[in-house]
């Protein structure tokens, strides 16, 4: 195992973005890697004080991934933590502008001599979209490899509705009665439709106030063809128990790129990296998320990470 150091920086972009560099120790140079985060305010380690929910995944990930000889940066995202800017009011593009910002840190820092991109969930998406406009030597996706927002979001509905309809006693006949079904379909166009159709960073829908920028963009970003630019090497990893990303579509992702691309599903793994061993309703996620946010990230993930870091770098 190799010790760090860990150290606290700051990344100028358009606002300022509070972040963490762990090197490890000896001479260097090694290879980097910039983790970026998925959706909502969550903070450099993963962690949603709004959402009081603490798994601390990027941050296991990133001394995890210290202790094999790599540099690791996580950051506050715009508007979270320590960041400057206003969460609610940042969209898809500015979130890759703050990647791009990272890249930049890294690029002029001595002891970086390659530059790899680990994203998870959303951030699967804005490493694609970065790489795109600056390559670098190697990309991660976790828990949402090959997979839009608007594909991930219509699978999330589909789940919810299919547990809905399949409750069983009064709830489930009254559910079928009222075609609930049809009701939350027909409120995601109605709401779809009102993002689309307005120019707002921020909208106002049934008594909440919802990023509309952020949606319009990535409704709006075309995924595939960016897949295509990847020449560089790429590992993609989901969990069978992830219920917010399609497990399968991991398996897709080395068709589409254009450089050497590696796939796995990792068996009983959650779409926060932890270990579960039972099935978890969609409709009871986040209570599943809560109870099992001490847990180490998984050990095959470990396993089939370290594996391919050492051998590609």
């Amino acid at each position: 195992m190799v010790n760090f150091q860990e150290a606290r920086v700051i990344i100028e972009g358009e606002y300022a973005l509070a972040g963490t560099l762990t090197i490890p120790e000896g001479s260097g140079p090694f290879p980097a890697v910039l983790l970026v985060a998925g959706s909502g305010e969550v903070d450099r380690d993963g962690n949603s004080s709004k959402g009081k929910l603490f798994p601390n995944m990027y941050k296991d990930l990133a001394e995890f991934i210290s202790n094999l000889g790599f540099i690791t940066l996580r950051v506050d995202k715009r508007g979270v933590g320590e960041s400057g800017g206003v969460f609610l009011e940042t969209g898809m593009v500015d979130l890759v502008d703050d990647v791009i910002s990272s890249i930049s840190f890294l690029e002029n820092h001595p002891q970086v001599e390659k530059i790899l991109l680990l994203g998870h969930s959303e951030g699967c998406i804005l490493i694609t979209a970065a790489n795109a406009r600056r390559a670098v030597d190697g990309l991660i996706f976790l828990s949402g490899a090959a997979e839009s927002i608007e594909d991930a979001l219509t699978r999330q509905r589909q789940l919810v509705i299919e547990e809905i309809l399949n409750m069983k006693g009064l709830k489930g006949k009254l559910a079928r009665f009222l075609k609930l079904g049809q009701k939350i379909e027909s409120q995601a166009q109605k709401l779809t439709d009102k993002i689309m159709n307005s120019n707002d960073a921020v909208i106002k829908y049934q008594f909440q106030r919802i990023n509309g920028k952020w949606f319009r963009e990535h409704f709006s970003y075309d995924l595939f063809d960016d897949l295509k630019k990847v020449t560089c090497p790429s590992l993609a990893i989901t969990g069978s128990k992830d219920v917010q990303a399609t497990p399968e579509k991991v398996y897709e992702l080395p068709k589409l790129v254009n450089g050497p691309g590696e796939a796995h599903i990792i068996r009983n793994m959650d779409h926060l990296l932890k270990e579960v061993l039972v099935e978890i309703p969609v409709t009871q996620v986040v209570k599943a998320y809560k109870k099992n946010q001490n847990k180490p990230l998984h050990p095959e993930l470990k396993k089939v990470l370290s594996e391919w870091l050492t051998r590609i770098y």
